[in-house]
Protein backbone atom coordinates (compact mmCIF):
# COMPACT_ATOMS: atom_id res chain seq x y z
CA UNK A 1 0.00 0.00 0.00
CA UNK A 2 1.42 3.37 -1.03
CA UNK A 3 1.93 5.98 1.69
CA UNK A 4 0.57 9.30 0.50
CA UNK A 5 2.85 12.28 -0.05
CA UNK A 6 1.77 15.89 -0.49
CA UNK A 7 1.82 16.87 -4.18
CA UNK A 8 0.06 20.23 -3.72
CA UNK A 9 1.64 23.47 -4.90
CA UNK A 10 4.03 24.89 -2.34
CA UNK A 11 4.52 21.56 -0.55
CA UNK A 12 7.99 20.35 0.40
CA UNK A 13 9.94 18.57 -2.37
CA UNK A 14 9.12 14.86 -2.45
CA UNK A 15 12.64 13.83 -1.42
CA UNK A 16 12.36 16.10 1.65
CA UNK A 17 8.98 14.61 2.58
CA UNK A 18 10.38 11.10 2.24
CA UNK A 19 13.42 12.11 4.32
CA UNK A 20 11.10 13.37 7.08
CA UNK A 21 9.14 10.10 7.06
CA UNK A 22 12.31 8.02 7.33
CA UNK A 23 13.70 10.29 10.03
CA UNK A 24 10.54 9.83 12.09
CA UNK A 25 10.82 6.05 11.69
CA UNK A 26 14.41 6.19 12.95
CA UNK A 27 13.58 8.37 15.93
CA UNK A 28 10.47 6.36 16.86
CA UNK A 29 12.45 3.12 16.88
CA UNK A 30 10.70 1.53 13.90
CA UNK A 31 14.12 1.38 12.26
CA UNK A 32 16.84 0.35 14.71
CA UNK A 33 20.62 0.32 14.60
CA UNK A 34 21.97 -2.30 12.14
CA UNK A 35 18.59 -2.59 10.39
CA UNK A 36 18.76 -2.56 6.59
CA UNK A 37 16.39 -0.06 5.00
CA UNK A 38 14.15 -0.97 2.05
CA UNK A 39 15.69 -0.78 -1.42
CA UNK A 40 15.09 2.13 -3.79
CA UNK A 41 12.73 -0.13 -5.76
CA UNK A 42 10.75 -0.84 -2.59
CA UNK A 43 10.53 2.87 -1.81
CA UNK A 44 9.29 3.41 -5.37
CA UNK A 45 6.50 0.88 -4.79
CA UNK A 46 5.68 1.99 -1.24
CA UNK A 47 5.60 5.76 -1.78
CA UNK A 48 5.05 6.09 -5.52
CA UNK A 49 8.24 8.12 -5.99
CA UNK A 50 11.02 7.71 -8.52
CA UNK A 51 14.23 5.96 -7.58
CA UNK A 52 16.03 9.26 -8.03
CA UNK A 53 13.80 10.80 -5.34
CA UNK A 54 14.38 7.83 -3.03
CA UNK A 55 18.13 8.01 -3.65
CA UNK A 56 18.23 11.70 -2.74
CA UNK A 57 16.31 11.13 0.51
CA UNK A 58 18.72 8.33 1.44
CA UNK A 59 21.67 10.57 0.56
CA UNK A 60 20.37 13.10 3.09
CA UNK A 61 20.29 10.38 5.76
CA UNK A 62 23.86 9.41 4.85
CA UNK A 63 24.99 13.04 5.08
CA UNK A 64 23.41 13.39 8.52
CA UNK A 65 25.15 10.25 9.78
CA UNK A 66 22.05 8.09 10.27
CA UNK A 67 22.83 5.42 7.68
CA UNK A 68 25.62 4.12 5.50
CA UNK A 69 25.63 2.33 2.18
CA UNK A 70 27.41 -0.99 2.23
CA UNK A 71 28.16 -3.01 -0.91
CA UNK A 72 26.32 -6.31 -1.00
CA UNK A 73 24.09 -5.35 1.95
CA UNK A 74 22.28 -2.11 1.18
CA UNK A 75 21.55 0.95 3.30
CA UNK A 76 22.22 0.14 6.96
CA UNK A 77 21.19 2.16 10.02
CA UNK A 78 24.25 3.20 12.03
CA UNK A 79 22.60 5.74 14.33
CA UNK A 80 19.10 6.86 15.29
CA UNK A 81 20.25 10.34 16.29
CA UNK A 82 22.09 12.95 14.27
CA UNK A 83 25.84 13.13 14.75
CA UNK A 84 26.92 15.94 16.99
CA UNK A 85 29.19 18.69 15.80
CA UNK A 86 29.01 21.62 13.45
CA UNK A 87 27.80 20.90 9.92
CA UNK A 88 28.10 23.30 7.04
CA UNK A 89 25.64 23.28 4.16
CA UNK A 90 26.45 25.23 1.02
CA UNK A 91 23.68 25.73 -1.50
CA UNK A 92 22.90 27.81 -4.55
CA UNK A 93 19.33 29.06 -4.19
CA UNK A 94 17.28 30.72 -6.92
CA UNK A 95 15.79 33.97 -5.69
CA UNK A 96 12.63 33.09 -7.65
CA UNK A 97 12.51 29.49 -6.45
CA UNK A 98 8.69 29.44 -6.25
CA UNK A 99 8.41 29.96 -10.02
CA UNK A 100 8.34 26.89 -12.30
CA UNK A 101 11.54 25.83 -14.05
CA UNK A 102 11.77 25.11 -17.76
CA UNK A 103 14.74 23.12 -19.08
CA UNK A 104 15.65 23.14 -22.75
CA UNK A 105 18.36 20.91 -24.18
CA UNK A 106 19.98 22.82 -27.03
CA UNK A 107 22.46 20.32 -28.48
CA UNK A 108 24.34 17.13 -27.72
CA UNK A 109 27.38 16.27 -29.81
CA UNK A 110 30.87 14.80 -29.66
CA UNK A 111 33.51 17.42 -28.91
CA UNK A 112 37.21 17.13 -28.17
CA UNK A 113 37.55 18.09 -24.49
CA UNK A 114 40.25 20.23 -22.91
CA UNK A 115 43.19 18.17 -21.71
CA UNK A 116 42.22 18.60 -18.04
CA UNK A 117 38.70 17.22 -18.62
CA UNK A 118 39.97 14.36 -20.79
CA UNK A 119 42.24 13.37 -17.91
CA UNK A 120 39.33 13.35 -15.45
CA UNK A 121 37.44 10.87 -17.63
CA UNK A 122 40.57 8.85 -18.34
CA UNK A 123 40.27 9.17 -22.11
CA UNK A 124 43.47 8.91 -24.10
CA UNK A 125 44.60 11.26 -26.81
CA UNK A 126 41.78 13.68 -25.98
CA UNK A 127 39.25 11.46 -27.76
CA UNK A 128 35.90 13.22 -28.30
CA UNK A 129 33.38 13.16 -25.45
CA UNK A 130 29.66 13.79 -25.61
CA UNK A 131 28.88 17.38 -24.73
CA UNK A 132 25.38 18.54 -23.78
CA UNK A 133 24.37 22.20 -23.79
CA UNK A 134 21.13 23.19 -22.10
CA UNK A 135 19.46 26.27 -20.61
CA UNK A 136 17.20 26.74 -17.61
CA UNK A 137 14.51 29.42 -17.62
CA UNK A 138 11.78 30.67 -15.34
CA UNK A 139 8.21 30.89 -16.59
CA UNK A 140 7.87 33.71 -19.14
CA UNK A 141 11.50 34.62 -18.53
CA UNK A 142 14.73 34.71 -20.49
CA UNK A 143 17.33 32.01 -19.76
CA UNK A 144 18.68 32.28 -16.22
CA UNK A 145 21.34 29.59 -16.52
CA UNK A 146 23.34 27.68 -19.13
CA UNK A 147 24.86 24.26 -18.48
CA UNK A 148 27.77 22.75 -20.40
CA UNK A 149 27.91 19.05 -19.55
CA UNK A 150 30.67 16.57 -20.45
CA UNK A 151 29.53 12.93 -20.29
CA UNK A 152 31.32 9.63 -19.75
CA UNK A 153 31.83 7.39 -22.82
CA UNK A 154 30.22 4.55 -20.83
CA UNK A 155 26.81 6.05 -21.60
CA UNK A 156 27.14 5.24 -25.28
CA UNK A 157 25.78 7.64 -27.89
CA UNK A 158 22.91 9.77 -26.59
CA UNK A 159 20.41 11.88 -28.50
CA UNK A 160 18.32 14.84 -27.39
CA UNK A 161 15.35 12.46 -27.16
CA UNK A 162 17.32 10.30 -24.71
CA UNK A 163 17.77 13.21 -22.28
CA UNK A 164 14.41 14.88 -22.85
CA UNK A 165 12.77 13.29 -19.78
CA UNK A 166 15.78 14.10 -17.60
CA UNK A 167 19.51 13.62 -17.72
CA UNK A 168 19.59 11.62 -14.48
CA UNK A 169 16.86 9.34 -15.82
CA UNK A 170 19.11 8.62 -18.80
CA UNK A 171 21.94 7.86 -16.36
CA UNK A 172 19.73 5.47 -14.39
CA UNK A 173 18.63 3.60 -17.52
CA UNK A 174 22.31 2.97 -18.31
CA UNK A 175 23.36 1.95 -14.78
CA UNK A 176 25.28 5.18 -14.23
CA UNK A 177 23.29 6.57 -11.30
CA UNK A 178 24.82 9.59 -9.57
CA UNK A 179 25.71 8.47 -6.05
CA UNK A 180 27.97 11.34 -5.00
CA UNK A 181 29.05 14.70 -6.33
CA UNK A 182 31.39 17.60 -5.65
CA UNK A 183 30.43 21.20 -6.39
CA UNK A 184 32.79 24.15 -6.61
CA UNK A 185 31.23 27.61 -6.88
CA UNK A 186 33.13 30.63 -8.15
CA UNK A 187 32.31 33.91 -9.92
CA UNK A 188 33.27 35.23 -13.32
CA UNK A 189 32.28 37.07 -16.46
CA UNK A 190 30.61 35.42 -19.47
CA UNK A 191 32.53 34.33 -22.54
CA UNK A 192 31.27 34.86 -26.08
CA UNK A 193 29.20 31.64 -26.08
CA UNK A 194 27.57 32.52 -22.74
CA UNK A 195 26.63 35.96 -24.05
CA UNK A 196 25.05 34.47 -27.16
CA UNK A 197 23.02 31.82 -25.32
CA UNK A 198 21.95 33.99 -22.36
CA UNK A 199 21.57 37.18 -24.43
CA UNK A 200 23.66 39.19 -21.99
CA UNK A 201 26.40 41.79 -22.06
CA UNK A 202 30.02 40.70 -21.44
CA UNK A 203 30.04 42.77 -18.21
CA UNK A 204 27.16 40.85 -16.57
CA UNK A 205 28.49 38.81 -13.59
CA UNK A 206 27.86 35.08 -13.35
CA UNK A 207 27.98 32.50 -10.59
CA UNK A 208 29.77 29.44 -11.94
CA UNK A 209 29.15 26.01 -10.43
CA UNK A 210 31.44 23.20 -11.52
CA UNK A 211 30.11 19.75 -10.66
CA UNK A 212 31.73 16.32 -10.75
CA UNK A 213 29.10 13.58 -10.48
CA UNK A 214 30.18 10.02 -9.60
CA UNK A 215 28.41 6.67 -9.76
CA UNK A 216 28.33 4.16 -6.88
CA UNK A 217 31.58 2.69 -8.19
CA UNK A 218 33.35 6.02 -7.75
CA UNK A 219 33.62 6.60 -11.52
CA UNK A 220 33.08 10.05 -13.04
CA UNK A 221 29.78 10.22 -14.96
CA UNK A 222 29.34 13.95 -15.61
CA UNK A 223 31.44 17.09 -15.47
CA UNK A 224 29.15 20.11 -15.57
CA UNK A 225 29.95 23.78 -15.84
CA UNK A 226 26.75 25.63 -14.88
CA UNK A 227 26.77 29.39 -15.40
CA UNK A 228 24.06 31.23 -13.45
CA UNK A 229 22.89 34.81 -13.96
CA UNK A 230 24.02 36.21 -10.62
CA UNK A 231 20.98 38.44 -9.97
CA UNK A 232 18.68 35.40 -9.98
CA UNK A 233 20.58 33.59 -7.24
CA UNK A 234 21.91 33.78 -3.72
CA UNK A 235 24.95 31.97 -2.39
CA UNK A 236 24.05 30.75 1.11
CA UNK A 237 26.23 29.16 3.77
CA UNK A 238 24.40 27.85 6.84
CA UNK A 239 25.98 26.58 10.02
CA UNK A 240 23.90 24.18 12.13
CA UNK A 241 24.21 21.34 14.61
Amino acid sequence: MKQELDYTRGAKPLYAQLYDILLNKLKSGEYKKNDVLPTEAEFEERFGVSRITARRALAELVAKGFVKRQAGIGTMVISTSEKQGIKTRISLVDGQQQAPITRKNLAIKFVQPPESIAALFGVKGRAPLQYLTRIICRENDAPAQVNYIWLTPRLGTLTLDDVEKGLYSAFEERNENIDAYQDIITAGLPDEEDCRILSIDPAVPLLIKTRKGFNDRGELVEYTIAKHMAHYYQYIVENSR
